[in-house]
């Protein structure tokens, strides 16, 4: 359930919200060429490599550009998985997985469990900035209404 703020501020917080993801969508849409089934299976991917459950309390933008994927326990996750998930068919899901790991982007272990890699973490630096100019919107945007 919404808060109250948000609630009273919808019409601001969405308007906001909706210019500064659709920014970001085109970011992410140009970093994978056009090719946005390509981005949702890789951030998919990407939010079980680096997943909540198992990320750090306390960790810089820094220290995530610096470290390793594989600091973080990934949590399981296979193209059957992915297909179920998103509703993208199980055959452009697995192909979009082929596709980022001839990029380096994806690996998958012997079990067919895929997780990003730290190429992806490297090469797709341009998409952390962007969702850093994302957050950090959406965060003056919370600032700027009225409080609870």
């Amino acid at each position: 359930m919404a808060s109250e703020r948000l609630e009273r501020n919808f019409g601001k917080v969405h308007a906001r919200h909706s210019a500064a993801f659709v920014r970001h969508l085109v970011e992410c849409r140009r970093a994978c060429d056009g090719d946005l089934d390509l981005f949702l299976v890789l951030a998919i991917i990407g939010e079980r490599t680096f997943n909540p459950q198992h990320a750090p309390d306390s960790m810089t933008r820094q220290e995530f550009l610096e470290g390793s994927v594989g600091a973080v326990e990934p949590i399981a996750i296979n193209l059957q998985s992915i297909a179920d998930y998103s509703g993208i068919p199980r055959e452009t899901v697995r192909r979009k997985i082929e596709q980022l790991i001839a990029k380096g982007w994806v690996q998958r272990d012997p079990r067919r469990f895929v997780t990003a890699t730290d190429q992806a973490n490297d090469e797709l630096r341009g998409l952390t900035a962007s969702s850093v100019r994302y957050l950090s919107e959406m965060e003056a945007t919370f600032a700027a209404i009225e409080p609870d």
